[in-house]
């Protein structure tokens, strides 16, 4: 079912959030976290000096959303979304989508010209949302390397064997990277 907005604008308030927003937070949208998380992490956010907005979608006096957008530390032109949690029997409303054009303005409020969010592969419905929102897919790759040492010298005594495709020294920048 698409999102509809059923007249909920009028009832629905977009603000930023305040310290007595966590219990309600915890409640309706975090309840798979302690209440103890979610106070920690709105503390830190508010705390953030102006590095971390989180906005609030409340109704009826009651916080049933949320989002935050952070300041990029590298580029002081992008800033990332994220967080954003909508309460159960107010996800088919628009909710969401009233959370993120607010996000969009307080990150233009603040000098971003680009919104990024950081998604797993595997989250395609997400991805999907974000995109009806005009986020667009930027190639991206993550390479990561295991520090555990004991990990590392079983990984070590399993790939004795040789390469048979050995590595020429023709192509490309990172051909260069492996024969430096």
């Amino acid at each position: 079912m698409a999102n509809q907005d059923f007249g909920l604008a009028g009832a629905l308030k977009i603000r930023p959030a305040a310290e007595g927003d966590a219990t309600h937070l915890h409640t309706f949208c975090f309840p798979e976290k302690t209440s103890t998380q979610v106070t920690e992490e709105l503390k830190a956010d508010l705390e953030s000096e102006g590095q971390t907005h989180r906005l609030v979608a409340e109704s009826s006096g009651y916080p049933i959303g949320q989002i935050t957008v952070t300041k990029d530390s590298g580029d002081p032109e992008v800033a990332q979304v994220g967080n954003l949690a909508v309460s159960g029997p107010f996800r088919q409303l628009g909710v969401a989508d009233h959370l993120m054009a607010a996000a969009e303005v307080a990150a233009a409020e603040n000098g971003a010209k680009i919104l990024e969010i950081e998604l797993t592969a595997t989250e395609t419905n997400v991805i999907q949302r974000y995109k009806d929102w005009g986020f667009v897919e930027k190639p991206l790759v993550i390479l990561q390397k295991m520090l555990d040492a004991e990990e590392q010298e079983e990984e070590v005594v399993e790939e004795t064997v040789e390469d048979e495709n050995p590595v020429t020294e023709s192509g490309g920048e990172q051909q260069e990277l492996l024969n430096a």
